[in-house]
């Protein structure tokens, strides 16, 4: 009689044989099984009070008509003159956010 190393012997072919058969099994059935849907999302309160303070900032107007209005109607009659100093400084806070007010 001849042994190959390749065969396991007889007894222990069998057992091992349903081993792997049913690690296989469970094998197939983790891959097919779909994932379990327990994802969640929660937002911070923030998240609230920046969604209601945008929808405030939807109902302002981009441009304050009043204001436009009596500014224009100053410069039409000659009331406004804003000296050099007070333009470079309206200059400055808009585009640097600076002020020299003190």
């Amino acid at each position: 009689m001849r042994i190959d190393p390749q065969n396991s012997p007889t007894g222990a072919a069998g057992a091992s044989g349903v081993d792997n058969a049913q690690s296989a099994q469970a094998k197939n059935a983790q891959r097919t099984a779909p994932p379990e849907q327990n994802d969640t999302v929660q937002l911070s309160a923030g998240q609230a009070t920046v969604r209601q303070l945008i929808s405030q900032l939807d109902q302002v107007p981009d441009v304050r008509q009043e204001q436009v209005s009596s500014l224009r109607s100053a410069l039409d009659s000659g009331r406004y003159n804003p000296s050099n100093s007070q333009v470079a400084e309206a200059l400055a806070a808009q585009t640097f956010g600076v002020s020299e007010q003190a």
